[in-house]
């Protein structure tokens, strides 16, 4: 049996984990302006994906501001359709929420309604990674990414299961939410996908 050698296990995540961080902590940077926050989503998985093609970058922030800068315009195709249904997405959460009523009928549309809105996440999670192999933005995508959500049930479920864990680890180290969600979101589409094309 094949032993693990511990040190260069660790000095490998250390690497990983710290070009992760200075990716989610440049996208933060460059999000500041709200309206520059689709630009750098889609800079987080060009350079994801470039990682996970060529591997690390020598300089994660400069890779990134390369991308952000040179797909600025193109990234609001995607991006904006995506970024305005969140936030109708979000709206429609936050009031289903406040709902104090204990109906049948509402509690059913509630479920149904945090069931699709699952669905939207996890397509959200695909299509990026999907947009950077296709180098395309169209409607097929979004129903390409359905399909691989429903084809594949097991990459889904644990997919699924890893952001539960995330929300969890979140919820118990607070901090983490400066070095993970992004870059770790857009790792995990990108991981996801290249298991999905094994």
């Amino acid at each position: 049996m094949k032993k693990i050698d511990l040190t260069s296990a660790a000095v490998t995540f250390t690497e990983w984990f710290s070009g992760i961080a200075i990716l989610n902590l440049s996208w933060l940077l460059f999000s500041l302006p709200i309206f520059t926050v689709i630009p750098a989503t889609d800079a987080v998985f060009e350079v994801v994906h470039e990682w996970k093609e060529n591997g690390k970058p020598q300089s994660v922030f400069t890779q990134f501001t390369t991308f952000f800068k040179a797909n600025f315009k193109k990234s609001f195709k995607l991006g904006l359709p995506i970024f305005i249904g969140g936030l109708i997405l979000i709206v429609d959460l936050s009031f289903l929420i406040s709902l104090t009523q204990s109906t049948t009928g509402l509690q059913i549309f509630k479920y149904a309604f945090y069931t699709f809105a699952i669905l939207i996440l996890l397509i959200i999670l695909y299509i990026y990674p999907l947009s950077k192999i296709r180098k395309e933005v169209s409607f097929q995508l979004f129903l390409l990414a359905f399909m691989l959500i429903i084809g594949k049930p097991k990459i889904t479920l644990a997919v699924f299961s890893t952001l539960v864990a995330c929300l969890f680890a979140f919820n118990w180290f607070p901090a983490m939410l400066f070095f993970l969600p992004v870059s770790g979101f857009a790792w995990l589409g990108e991981t996801a996908l290249e298991n999905i094309q094994k």
